[in-house]
């Protein structure tokens, strides 16, 4: 489609001539080049997410403390955003420290196919000529994305459930 309507540059990360144009004409277009990659990628990974969300959302309002919030006459609109949110936010929390080395190996197909200079071109030229050590490099990022993103989901669930803590005494 981008081919086809001109609209958007259909590939690569800078138009040809990139380095003489002025800063804001440069910064608009790596920006317009962004716009088909981070489509692409978020496209990706949406579904996922709203089943993810609308599944836990559910539950949550199916929870005894919910069923008992509406028995005390709090609004709905109340309900739903202090009590059912939070409680759907853990398992929401625990996926995105997931995704982080999901989205790593989905940028590098997204790379190849868009041909954007990056992780994912290297890495299938370094498959190609059988280079170990090269394609171990991105595998390694991609396990330490995944290591880290869930110390990091570890650390947000500490902090936004109260349940979770605890005091030594």
């Amino acid at each position: 489609m981008a081919v086809r309507t001109g609209w958007l540059p259909a590939g690569g990360m800078a138009a040809l001539g990139h380095e003489q144009m002025p800063a804001g004409e440069r910064f608009r277009d790596v920006a317009a080049h962004l716009v088909l990659p981070v489509t692409a990628l978020v496209l990706g990974i949406l579904p996922v997410l709203v089943r993810y969300v609308r599944a836990t959302v559910a539950d949550a309002l199916g929870a005894p403390f919910v069923r008992a919030a509406r028995a005390h006459g709090i609004p709905e609109v109340r309900v739903l955003l202090r009590h059912a949110l939070p409680a759907a936010a853990n398992p929401l929390i625990s996926l995105f420290g997931l995704s982080l080395a999901g989205l790593l190996s989905t940028s590098l197909l997204v790379e190849v196919v868009m041909s954007w200079p990056g992780l994912g071109p290297l890495m299938l030229e370094a498959i190609l000529a059988r280079d170990f050590y090269l394609v171990l490099g991105p595998v390694l990022a991609s396990t330490l994305l995944l290591v880290g993103g869930n110390l990091l989901a570890d650390a947000l669930l500490l902090a936004a459930d109260p349940r979770i803590r605890r005091e030594e005494r």
